[in-house]
């Protein structure tokens, strides 16, 4: 459960994500499968929007794909 969540005191739908974010709903499915290739960075900030949170509360980069450049 996300902290809008938790302020809400309610699910978030999947609809409510493709409506806000402006993306389609395989595109939110692969997200939640944590099958993602890419992200462009006004979806992103979408996403910061949305949850009221930082780029680096959503994005993790290892050091080791850091320092190798490899994308994960």
């Amino acid at each position: 459960m996300t902290e809008k969540e938790r302020k809400e005191k309610r699910r978030i739908k999947r609809s409510e994500l493709v409506a806000a974010l402006n993306v389609s709903p395989n595109t939110i499915t692969s997200w939640m499968q944590d099958d993602v290739t890419k992200i462009e960075d006004k979806v992103l900030i979408g996403w910061c929007e949305y949850f009221g949170c930082k780029i680096e509360d959503l994005i993790y980069i290892s050091d080791e794909d850091a320092t190798s450049g490899t994308p994960q």
